[in-house]
């Protein structure tokens, strides 16, 4: 037999009303629809259900007997089912899986790790490194609650973007190397010895893909597929290295190195969070974006272009969160 669970509502609240039109007025339905529904009830059951007794309903043997179970059944839907689920990071346990690449992974790592430990502090990072393809598979599954950084190949109709900061390039020489100036010439990015990384993220890939499409021509001395050793072969050599301006800064901290502008015309990109449709209205991953986007909105802006501090109150995020089909 299949009843109605509004059905067993009507049961459970004329029987703590005493009628059916306190009934109705709790449930937020009209009398006449709340006396059909316990008619119907009634001719599913075979009893009257309820008989009146001066102003009161009262409960017929049968109806006492389902009451108490009619309760629970009740409760455990709206308390357990019914009911939003809610995510507090203090007492959170488990982890947070996010896509990232190498350099954001020394760059964006620090500063969410040491946000996560105060406001998460039963919450450990996890970061991996995918293809596109993979990416795109991992974000469905659940396998990684969000990407970081440049990824233009994620483009699906169910996947979302909100921009976070503009991600630019930087020539890195030696202190003491024979280009001096704030920034470099086409004409001495043409004559210098260039190290090259082929680290596989899509930010450099693209560079690569501009230069070619413009027909410049380097010299390349060195080509590396990781970062640790870029600082040491800089330092003792004329060689350039283009870097993204994050990690070209950290570099050159010791003060061995330089950070020079390059020439004019090579573009910037943007890093964006992503996360799939599947888990937009997640608890969890709706925290977790939103201490990114706290964390690295406008995260390379100069007092020029408005820093953090400087800017408006935060927009929110149904105005700055895109599905990657139209674009971010």
């Amino acid at each position: 037999m299949k009843t109605d669970l509004n059905l067993l509502r009507i049961l459970l609240a004329v029987h703590e009303t005493g009628s059916v039109t306190a009934a109705a007025a709790r449930l937020d339905i009209s009398q006449p629809a709340a006396s059909a529904a316990l008619g119907r009830l009634r001719r599913v059951l075979g009893d009257p259900l309820f008989v009146r007794r001066g102003l009161r309903m009262h409960a017929t043997p049968l109806a006492q007997g389902i009451l108490g179970k009619t309760r629970e059944v009740i409760d455990v839907i709206d308390r357990d089912i019914l009911t939003p689920p809610t995510f507090d990071p203090a007492t959170c346990r488990g982890e947070a899986a996010i896509c990232l690449s190498e350099i954001g992974e020394v760059v964006l790592l620090p500063p969410l790790y040491r946000l996560l430990r105060v406001q998460a502090p039963g919450l450990a990072l996890k970061t991996l490194s995918l293809g596109p393809d993979e990416l795109d598979q991992a974000l469905y599954e659940g396998r990684i609650d969000m990407a970081i950084g440049y990824f233009p190949d994620l483009k699906g109709a169910d996947i979302y973007q909100q921009r976070l900061f503009s991600h630019r390039l930087a020539c890195v020489v030696r202190e003491g190397h024979p280009i001096r100036g704030p920034r470099m010439t086409m004409a001495q990015f043409r004559r210098a010895e260039h190290l090259l990384v082929r680290d596989g993220s899509r930010t450099m890939e693209m560079y690569e893909h501009y230069i070619r499409s413009q027909g410049i021509e380097r010299r390349i001395g060195v080509q590396m597929s990781h970062y640790m050793s870029v600082p040491g072969l800089v330092e003792e050599s004329d060689l350039v290295v283009v870097l993204p301006r994050t990690i070209a800064e950290r570099f050159a901290r010791g003060g061995r190195l330089r950070v020079l502008a390059p020439p004019a015309g090579i573009p910037r990109y943007d890093l964006k969070q992503y996360w799939h449709r599947r888990f937009h209205n997640d608890p969890r991953i709706r925290w977790l974006r939103g201490v990114v986007f706290q964390l690295f909105d406008g995260y390379l802006a100069t007092p020029a272009q408005g820093t953090a501090s400087a800017l408006p109150a935060r927009r929110g995020e149904d105005a700055i969160v895109t599905r990657a089909r139209r674009g971010g």
